[in-house]
């Protein structure tokens, strides 16, 4: 409906990866079933300490807490080294699900701050740094996309990415998978929820994503 009397404008900042893969393809169902509600969306870089100061309902990405605002949690994930089947076929197989020194060691491994390898590392008891060198993307979904373009290894969170292993585009290289620390929270600033387009999207956008 038009921005009269009973439209509310609500702003939300969201990552891009989490926009593009799980808010987006859900967004129909919420102009459904709020069509007083004008939603504007505004994408953010997943950095910690950042705040979209303009925004009235903010994703994070992290494990908090964050000064000055309310949080709900939102969403876990695990994640899973992936590649491209072209990748796999050129410097594979990687012997052992990808749990090992020796089968890490051959691959490229793309990195990006928000998920570090040392999360897969840890979980497979192997004795290696964090990487230093190779490809680097602040954005998940740009390094799942360098994963396809055949960059090398890439550590996917399974929800954020599921498109990219139906699509055939990425394939898993263990069965293991690994709870992220990283987790999705909706923030906002004390008081925002009285308005009732903001509680409304929380509690649909809780619903939707479980």
């Amino acid at each position: 409906g038009a921005a009269g009397a009973g439209a509310a404008r609500l702003r939300v900042a969201v990552t891009p990866t989490f926009s593009r893969q799980l808010l987006l393809p859900r967004l129909a169902l919420f102009r459904h079933a709020y069509p007083d509600i004008e939603l504007v969306l505004q994408v953010t870089i997943p950095v910690h300490n950042v705040t979209a100061e303009e925004a009235d309902i903010e994703l994070r990405f992290g494990s908090g807490p964050f000064p000055g605002r309310e949080f709900v949690h939102l969403l876990a994930d695990d994640v899973c080294p992936v590649c491209s089947p072209e990748y796999l076929h050129e410097a594979g197989p990687f012997d052992g699900g990808f749990e090992s020194a020796a089968a890490i060691g051959r691959a490229h491994l793309i990195r990006t701050p928000l998920e570090p390898w040392r999360t897969w590392f840890r979980a497979c008891a192997v004795d290696l740094p964090e990487p230093e060198s190779g490809s680097q993307f602040n954005d998940l979904g740009l390094a799942l996309d360098a994963a396809v373009a055949g960059f090398g290894v890439a550590l996917m969170r399974i929800k954020l990415g599921q498109g990219w292993l139906d699509s055939g585009r990425l394939v898993r290289l263990s069965p293991r998978q690994v709870r992220s620390p990283h987790d999705y929270f909706l923030c906002w600033k004390p008081g925002t929820l009285e308005r009732w387009e903001c509680a409304a999207f929380v509690d649909w956008l809780r619903q939707a994503v479980t």
